[in-house]
């Protein structure tokens, strides 16, 4: 019987729009605004950290190559 049915699924997750909204919780902002503050902290010291990462490979694979170079030069 249901699959036979000519009406869509009602979704239950949807906003009630016969409430009022609200103004927000002065502690609620604060937290928000605390955790996106931090996760930017927390992203831009990861990004800063894997470049590091980065150049130092790049840098010892330059070093390797030049040992590698000078070694076979001799």
């Amino acid at each position: 019987m249901l699959a036979n049915s000519t009406h869509p699924p009602v979704l239950t997750t949807a906003p009630n729009t016969h409430c009022r909204v609200q103004d927000p919780d002065p502690f609620v902002m604060y937290s928000k605004s605390l955790h996106d503050y931090t996760l930017r902290l927390w992203t831009e010291s990861r990004r800063m950290a894997e470049d590091k990462a980065r150049q130092r490979a790049a840098a010892k694979k330059e070093e390797a190559e030049r040992r590698a170079a000078a070694n076979y030069q001799q």
